[in-house]
């Protein structure tokens, strides 16, 4: 993503569960993006998707998760982890 760039978000459902993940960066096979909201995964948490992964969920340019983010999470907690994802 480009300096300037406005925001997005990426949200995927599976399983009876709801994923949100803000876009940092993308390139043309890894997109890094950090967690507003995923089971499992504290807020903040920076991830990196297949970019084929990410061009198949739901594009946004306002988060809409479904599910309340953690409580006393902060959006400018810095990431606690690293995670890589893949998904078909």
């Amino acid at each position: 993503m480009l300096a300037g760039s406005p925001t997005y978000f990426l949200r995927q459902e599976l399983l009876g569960s709801e994923a949100v993940y803000e876009v940092v960066e993308e390139g043309d096979e890894i997109v890094t993006a950090e967690v507003v909201s995923a089971p499992g995964l504290p807020r903040g948490t920076r991830v990196e998707l297949l970019a084929r992964a990410a061009r198949a969920m739901e594009r946004s340019q306002v988060a809409k998760p479904s599910v309340a983010p953690q409580p006393g999470a902060s959006s400018d907690a810095p990431p606690l982890r690293r995670a890589r994802i893949a998904a078909r």
